[in-house]
């Protein structure tokens, strides 16, 4: 008995937010992210990556919505320009490998952004890179407690295209949203 309850207070730790001097409880049996990718049918497959911040869902919405600085800490999603609200058309640039040479390449593209403030963004529209296929990528900010938070980022692809599967582009997609939540949660962490 005793030993679970020492188990217990191992993974609960106490965090301190320093612009408030407030204190809450970190449940750190809740902080391994999740990842996979899973298929709806033979032409559709989703990706689902997601990670505990061990900060609040305002301070994370903060950062991921800092489009001007997500350059400095993202390796892959660069951000978003233009209207940056519900219908609004935006251009997002990312960073992502060639799919023929593998090389990390500068990639735009405008999409209709779907955005309800201080909970989830993103966009779905017909790939200019992979013609015939629709993504449907979202990222969301959950509240767990007040210093701690989930952020979702998924994605589904549906379609058919002559060269890459739906399956091979949610495969591809995963590792890098995995790396985007990883610095994500370093960044909003530090």
């Amino acid at each position: 008995m005793s030993f679970v309850l020492l188990v217990m207070l191992f993974t609960i730790s106490s965090c301190s937010n320093d612009d408030d001097n407030t204190s809450c409880v970190v449940d750190s049996t809740i902080d391994f992210p999740t990842s996979n990718v899973t298929e709806i049918d033979s032409n559709a497959h989703r990706v689902y990556t997601d990670v505990v911040i061990n900060r609040s869902a305002e301070e994370v919405w903060a950062v991921l919505t800092n489009f001007d600085n997500m350059p400095n800490w993202s390796s892959s999603f660069q951000g978003l320009s233009g209207n940056i609200n519900d219908g609004g058309e935006v251009t997002v640039t990312y960073i992502l490998p060639n799919p023929t040479t593998g090389e990390p390449t500068q990639s735009q593209f405008v999409r209709t952004l779907s955005y309800t403030e201080g909970q989830q963004f993103g966009w779905s529209a017909e790939s200019t890179t992979f013609p015939g296929i629709v993504d449907n990528h979202i990222f969301k900010v959950e509240a767990i407690s007040e210093c701690q938070s989930r952020f979702i980022q998924t994605d589904e692809f549906r379609g058919e295209n002559s060269f890459f599967t739906t399956e091979d582009l949610a495969n591809a997609s995963l590792p890098l949203y995995n790396q985007f939540n990883s610095e994500l949660k370093l960044e909003v962490e530090q």
